[in-house]
């Protein structure tokens, strides 16, 4: 029978599920926690009927006391965590006992996202309850086990609907939580963000041939690379916003100045200025290049900022603003000021000099021109390293795969709104300001949405 194998497929997802959440906080990393109240938010909406259960903890900086979701009309209260201790339980409920809940919810569940133990002392529980609140801790304590088996007895569409939702997080399909989601309605329209943001760059871009000993009168492939080699040869040094092609060297930096740092680079009577429209739409190869030198001074700019290019990845990743540092945390606005955690080094619990993991915020980028008009996409992302290099880590596919498959819309939009609000706050007056256009600079001032309607 096709209900069946729904049951056994939901058993089997759940109990993956758990699995996965035992190795992720084996090795610090809670941010699955997070995205599984939402999780079993719609999963306790199928199962037990609770119609309008919801994460208390949507707003931002908002962390609800001793419990995570409710259902304000069923009056029950659900505590989602992935500690299985009897102090986690006994704290939560002296949470709920400070802060007055159980006047508001009448029963109270734990659900432990590993396994629960094998038993819990009621004497212990009782004592903290103290008559004010009525819970059980066999019934009311639960796991995947319990799910599994309220599933087997639910009417054939709660499972369906639970597996649906698993899979919208365990596997990426479009299944979201809210009955709206299962038969969505052609109005209202829904907003929907593109992840875009307008540039701005300075109005004149400089040309110069460089000196035929740099490539030492050899055809040389990687031009940039060679140029880079003889700077290093002379005991020098470049910024990285400049880009070179065909022998010639490009930047927004004024080759005219006489503190240019390309002085000893190029033939000083070849310098060229030029409005950057008319070297782009030359043809798809020049605009190539000036993508490449977008990139080039974005990379100059992130750097001062320790946000580091791994060009073979592809990625800006966020470096802690010492490297002893093991957390570094960017504030932004959104709704109200937050902070994120871009950069954190944990540590074997058992040898606390023995660094577990070592995680980055990250994000690619890529430059499109439309309309004449030009914007950097910006693509949120995880990077894992090793050592002092910071090296990719090869254990890195597997966690960052594991964080993707449970991540949301809301979070990856949120993570896009953060990169937006800390890249235009780096420096008012340069980096992100219509009024930078005369300076070597990347600039970005406008998010972009459009309306659509949902069919």
């Amino acid at each position: 029978m096709k209900h069946i194998g729904i049951i056994n497929q939901f058993r089997e997802e759940l109990t993956a599920l758990s699995q996965e959440v035992e190795s992720a906080v084996a090795m610090g990393h809670f941010d699955i926690n997070k995205i599984c109240e939402d999780v079993f938010c719609g999963i306790f909406k199928s199962l037990y009927g609770f119609e309008n259960l919801g994460n208390l903890n949507e707003d931002e900086q908002q962390n609800f006391p001793g419990t995570d979701l409710a259902d304000d009309q069923a009056r029950v209260a659900i505590q989602v965590t992935s500690d299985k201790s009897l102090d986690k339980i006994k704290d939560s409920l002296e949470k709920i006992i400070k802060h007055k809940l159980h006047e508001k919810y009448d029963r109270i569940i734990f659900y432990i996202l590993t396994r629960k133990q094998g038993s819990y002392s009621a004497a212990s529980i009782e004592k903290i309850c103290k008559g004010e609140i009525s819970f059980d801790v066999s019934s009311d304590s639960l796991d995947f086990t319990d799910l599994a088996t309220k599933a087997a007895t639910a009417s054939p569409a709660s499972p369906k609907q639970a597996v649906d939702i698993l899979g919208s997080y365990t596997r990426g399909c479009g299944v979201g939580l809210a009955a709206q989601d299962f038969d969505p309605p052609k109005e209202p329209p829904e907003t929907l963000c593109a992840n875009l943001l307008e540039l701005y760059f300075p109005r004149t871009l400089y040309i110069a041939e460089i000196l035929p000993e740099v490539f030492d009168g050899k055809k040389v492939r990687n031009q940039r690379k060679a140029v880079g080699n003889y700077v290093r040869k002379l005991g020098q040094s470049l910024p990285s916003d400049y880009e070179v092609s065909g022998g010639r060297l490009i930047t927004f930096r004024n080759l005219e100045a006489g503190n240019s740092p390309f002085a000893s680079l190029i033939d000083e009577g070849t310098v060229e200025p030029f409005a950057p429209a008319d070297y782009y739409t030359i043809d798809a190869g020049h605009e190539r290049v000036f993508k490449s030198l977008l990139r080039f001074c974005l990379q100059q700019k992130l750097y001062r900022q320790r946000v580091l290019w791994k060009h073979q990845e592809g990625l800006f990743i966020f470096l802690p603003t010492v490297d002893s540092d093991n957390l570094r945390m960017e504030s932004w606005v959104g709704q109200k000021k937050s902070r994120r955690t871009v950069f954190e080094r944990r540590f074997n619990r058992n040898a606390a000099s023995k660094v577990l993991s070592t995680k980055h915020f990250s994000f690619a980028v890529s430059f499109v021109c439309a309309s004449d008009e030009w914007y950097v996409s910006i693509m949120p992302d995880w990077f894992f390293s090793f050592g002092d290099q910071y090296r990719y880590s090869h254990f890195g596919d597997k966690l960052i795969s594991g964080l993707k498959r449970m991540e949301k819309n809301r979070s990856v939009f949120d993570q896009f709104r953060f990169l937006c609000s800390w890249l235009r706050d780096l420096d008012s007056e340069d980096l992100f300001s219509e009024d930078a256009v005369l300076s070597p600079s990347l600039v970005s001032v406008r998010f972009w949405s459009l309306v659509v309607v949902v069919i």
